[in-house]
Formats: structure tokens, sequence, C-alpha cells
């Protein structure tokens, strides 16, 4: 009898909670951080550049504008914001600059620098460098795929890239003879570059591991050296100003020095594809 009660009990206790679970409701839940990004989504871009690594002849990368960001010196930061849910807006930067300054009164025993077989000594030093470069490259991406775990987009970059280098260098002996030497040096690179890529959801973390490829145009204006320059050694002296498409060599000393101009234009055209391959890590989130 007691038996027969206890799996009557039993049998109740299973009834009502399976009338409670068949009449219960989920609440709607929505999670800011999501396989795909939406409208007003952000992400951070992370991209290793292996542009050419299949081709064993490929040993430049003359129409290459920017490889990505691996988080090695000097890499690009680059960053995304959805405007839709299937436009997205790139945008890269890099900013840098070098500056060195020297300037010093030479000891009266010191040996020569300049005229080393006179012995004579270095009364005054001064050299100055300063090596700046800025480059910005807006973009637009097109979406094309809308699951949740695979996505194919298209789009393009422009590259606008603005380089300038300025040194100054004055040595003086005790002699009187000096060599004071001073070049400048700026450079504009413009780009345009066509992708194709896809991406792949990871599970349902706010990440995605893509790759994207395309055509490149680019053109690079300027990059001409102009030189002022002017020195005594003895009975010889120069006072000179001329360009040259190489990296100058100061002093008299011109054996190895690139020709000399008196006018000087210089320009480059580069296209190619496959110049920028990159594995592209991307990590989203809402704003």
């Amino acid at each position: 009898m007691k038996k027969r009660i206890l799996s009557i009990a039993l049998a109740l206790v299973a009834t009502c909670s399976f009338a409670q679970l068949s009449e219960r409701e989920n609440d709607a839940t929505m999670v800011k951080l999501g396989a795909r990004p939406q409208s007003g989504n952000l992400s951070l871009t992370f991209g290793y550049d292996f542009g050419g690594v299949l081709d064993a002849e490929a040993d430049d990368a003359e129409a290459s504008l920017f490889t990505g960001n691996f988080f090695a010196q000097g890499d690009f930061l680059t960053f995304k914001y959805y405007q839709s849910d299937d436009l997205a807006i790139r945008f890269a930067m890099r900013l840098s600059k070098h500056s060195e300054k020297l300037k010093g009164t030479g000891l009266t025993d010191s040996t020569g620098y300049y005229d080393g077989a006179n012995n004579n000594s270095v009364t005054e030093d001064f050299t100055k460098t300063n090596e700046r470069n800025y480059v910005f490259v807006p973009g637009i991406e097109k979406h094309f795929a809308t699951s949740n775990i695979f996505d194919v987009y298209m789009g393009a970059d422009l590259y606008l890239g603005f380089g300038k280098e300025d040194s100054t260098s004055e040595v003086t002996l005790s002699n009187g003879d000096f060599n004071k030497y001073k070049h400048k040096k700026s450079n504009t690179i413009i780009g345009i570059g066509g992708i194709v890529g896809f991406n792949i959801f990871v599970a349902h973390l706010p990440i995605s591991i893509g790759l994207e490829y395309g055509l490149n145009l680019k053109w690079t204006l300027g990059g001409r050296y102009k030189v002022e320059e002017s020195y005594k050694v003895g009975s010889n002296s120069e006072d000179v100003e001329y360009q040259v498409d190489q990296a100058p060599t100061p002093g008299p000393n011109q054996s190895t020095a690139p020709t000399r101009y008196s006018k000087l234009k210089k320009s480059q055209f580069d296209m190619d594809t496959n110049q920028d391959v990159r594995l592209v890590l991307n990590l989203y989130f809402a704003q």
C-alpha cells in the first residue's frame, strides 16, 4: 500500500513539473557582443601581410600600399566603423617623426676631424636632422553575405602619404677650413587599392578571421634631394646648390657621389595585383 501511494505521488510531481516547463516562456535577451557586427559597431583590425610569399621570384613590392597591423614597429593603426549592417568605413594611419641635434665645441688638443693630414682640431661642430612621415588611409567595404558564419565583401582604400626630410651639418676647423652642408627632401604618395575579402566568424565570440587581396595603383611624386653645400680645404673651396635623386654625401670627396642636376623632377607609377595580401583578424565591439 505504501509503495502504491509513493508511486502515485511521484507521478503527480512529474505531471506538475512537465506542466510548468511546457507553459514556461523564454525571456527575449539582446546581447551586445554578437558574432556578426551590426550598424553602429566598431572593430579593431589586425592584419599580417604575406603578399608575394607564394612567388619565389617576387623580390619587390613597388606597388605595395600598406601591409596592415601586426604589432610591429611602424605598423599602421587600423579601425572600422559599420555605417550600416552591410557598409563599413575603414581607416588606417601612421605618424612617425625623428629629430636629432648635436652642437659642440672641440678641445684644443683634439685630433683632426676633417683635415687629418695636418692634424687640425675641430672648433665648432653642429648637426641637425629631422624626418617626418604622415600616412592616412580611408576606405570603404560593401558586405554581401548575411550569415553569422561566413562574410564576403569588396571595397577600396585611398592612400595618402606625406614625407619630409632635412639635414644640416657644419664643421669648422682650427685652421679656418670648414664644411657646411644642408639638404631637403619631400615626397607625396597617392594610392588606390581595390580589395576583395572574406571573414569567418568564430563561434559566438566577437571575432572574425579572414583574408583580403586585390589590385593596387600607386603614384610617388617628388623624392629628389635639394642640396646647399659650401666647403674650404686649404686653397680649394666651393659654394654650390644642386639636386640629386639619391641621398648625397657631404664633403669634397665626391668620387662616388650621385650625378648633380641644376633642375630635377622625379616621379614613379606602379600597378600590380596581390601586392598586399593580408590575413585579417577583427575584434568587434559596440559603442
